[in-house]
């Protein structure tokens, strides 16, 4: 939880901090940041890789993992695709890439270029097709179709 001030006023935020030493904050009223904003990268030592634009896509993604065994991954959260080309090098260095990036036009035009790097990146926004991001998808399927996803991811 991060406590911040704005224009005379207290508020609160869940905060996730980024490798830039900035906090992504998230509450029911506000979605924004604190300086400086930056990637987020979980480095597990692994040899593949989950992308996501944002923090609740990532946690969307853990809750469908709860209970069960989880692949062993590495996760780069962008917190705005504006840092693609910053973390290009990063995904560049992963025998496989899964990009589960939004389903707006922003997004798909992000994966297009990450997809034209090479063969090690997989497009998996097909699996929310219906919906603007992988947490959106998650917040409005039932739980049954939530235990099959699991062995797919």
């Amino acid at each position: 939880e991060i406590s911040y001030e704005s224009h005379g006023k207290n508020y609160y935020a869940i905060g996730f901090k980024n490798d830039a030493g900035g906090y992504e904050l998230r509450s029911e009223y506000f979605k924004g940041s604190s300086s400086p904003k930056g990637i987020t990268l979980i480095d597990n030592g692994a040899k593949k890789m989950a992308v996501f634009e944002g923090f609740f896509n990532f946690l969307s993604y853990q809750s469908l993992h709860q209970k069960s065994e989880q692949p062993h991954r590495d996760f780069l959260i962008l917190n705005s695709v504006s840092f693609l080309d910053r973390a290009k090098p990063i995904m560049m260095g992963q025998k496989g890439v899964h990009l589960f990036l939004d389903r707006d036009t922003t997004g798909q035009n992000c994966t297009r270029k990450i997809l034209a790097l090479g063969n090690q990146f997989k497009d998996e926004s097909h699996l929310y097709q219906t919906h603007k991001d992988l947490n959106d998808w998650v917040m409005h399927i039932g739980q049954s179709q939530k235990l099959g996803l699991r062995q797919e991811l």
